[in-house]
């Protein structure tokens, strides 16, 4: 039935395939379709069944030459996509519908989308200038400094005022120009830290000095770079304290140390689980940084034509994982955004260069895995099971069950896997010593 097929490349990874169809196969798909019509059509005037044949052609002969190339197509198609070096990996786009010629070749073309080449970057010795770390006495006092905090109580602040470090609960609405009160800003029992939070009218100011029960109206006037909601307005705000509290730390001694782990015995013991804390953060925080600059590396040297289906479902998924994010239905989080200004389409176009990056890290890392045949093995997923049940302090058995079954240990294969794949580029990477920056400075970063 084909006479011939020919493929042409084109942009993104897609390509184009050009079927010509015989003459003979093409009468024969019409002339199968005309007496199905004669089979089955009824004409005023004719049995079912014995319409004559130029009755038929005069009535539905352009109608049976459009459908007839429309399931023409769908067979050739099938036949010309048969034992082929690239399949398609989207849906072939018909470019037009052409009708049959009686007695003449048919002829067609479809576009769709091919997985694409991959010219792989060199990926052993790639440099990677590591950062170098500075923790200090300080940054393991204020990591201690944050454990008291913790584990503190707040308590009914003994002199009432507030100050910095209050912890204070208020009711506030704003007043309109004739001192009424506008209802849909009115908030109750609004609790926050004096100096550690940001008050929505960032009022920690007015607010000072002032005691449980007070009641006060605060008028301020806000810049053109304040908080979008309140740039360039005038506010009056009511407000009344309801409670001012403070927490209550505990003591640095062997008491915190057992409160914070049942493993730890003694103040000795808490500082150096905190040293070790503060080292392994950093020591994670940098492994991350020479992945991620790995990974740029080897995405600006790697030749990858990605296609627009790849690109639009990674953009489709993003989408959806926004949408149950926001907490609305679709419908709402367009609404939404139609009434600040934005679309859909605005949102997808500022992800659009992220999800290209991201379907090339994972078509050269999947590409990597392959070439140096990167796997973990079953006895490593039992393994890594058994220590994460050590770890929550329950039967392997009840871990995996509660973790999803199955499903959990192929998590688990594809975390060691990745792992092993992190390890082994990074071990091959020719990495040198770079700058040496304060701990608090990396873990910002």
């Amino acid at each position: 039935m084909i006479d011939n097929k020919q493929f042409e490349k084109q942009e993104n990874s897609a390509v184009k395939l050009t079927v010509t169809v015989s003459a003979d196969g093409a009468d024969k798909a019409y002339n199968d379709l005309l007496g199905k019509y004669g089979k089955n059509t009824q004409i005023p005037g004719f049995r079912k069944g014995k319409v004559p044949r130029d009755v038929l052609i005069r009535k539905f002969g352009e109608g049976i030459k459009h459908e007839a190339a429309g399931d023409l197509i769908d067979s050739a198609l099938q036949d010309a996509l048969k034992d082929i070096e690239e399949n398609p990996i989207s849906q072939p786009l018909l470019e037009n519908l052409p009708a049959i010629e009686l007695g003449n070749p048919f002829v067609f073309a479809v576009t769709y989308d091919v997985f694409p080449e991959i010219k792989m970057p060199e990926y052993k010795g790639v440099e990677i200038e590591e950062t170098q770390v500075k923790i200090l006495k300080k940054h393991e006092n204020e990591e201690l400094d944050t454990i008291r905090e913790r584990n503190s109580v707040v308590v009914d602040k003994e002199d009432g005022i507030i100050a910095k470090d209050a912890v204070v609960t208020m009711d506030y609405v704003e007043l309109d120009g004739d001192e009424i009160a506008l209802e849909e800003t009115r908030r109750k029992g609004f609790v926050f830290t004096v100096g550690k939070d940001n008050h929505p009218y960032a009022i920690e100011k007015e607010l000072e000095g002032m005691k449980v029960d007070d009641r006060k109206t605060i008028e301020k006037i806000y810049d053109d770079d304040a908080n979008s909601n309140l740039a360039g307005r005038t506010v009056k705000l009511e407000v009344v304290i309801t409670a001012v509290k403070e927490r209550e730390l505990p003591e640095l001694d062997d008491e915190l140390a057992q409160d914070v782990s049942e493993d730890l015995k003694t103040l000795d013991d808490l500082k150096k689980k905190v040293k070790a804390d503060l080292k392994e953060r950093a020591e994670d925080k940098i492994r991350a940084k020479n992945i991620n600059t790995l990974t740029d590396k080897l995405v600006e040297d790697a030749e990858i034509d990605v296609p627009e289906s790849m690109v639009k479902a990674d953009l489709e998924n993003t989408w959806q994982d926004y949408v149950r994010q926001s907490g609305a239905n679709e419908d709402m989080l367009i609404k939404a955004l139609e009434d600040a200004g934005r679309s859909k389409n605005d949102i997808l176009d500022e992800w659009r260069e992220g999800a290209k990056k991201s379907i090339k890290t994972r078509l050269i890392y999947g590409k990597i895995v392959e070439i140096e045949n990167i796997e973990a093995a079953d006895d490593e997923v039992t393994a890594e099971l058994e220590s994460r049940a050590v770890e929550f302090k329950m039967p392997v058995e009840e871990l995996e069950k509660m973790f999803g079954g199955p499903q959990f240990r192929e998590y688990l294969k594809n975390e060691l896997a990745q792992k092993k794949l992190f390890n082994f580029l990074l071990g091959a990477a020719s990495v040198k010593k770079g700058a040496k920056i304060d701990y608090t400075e990396l873990m910002g970063a």
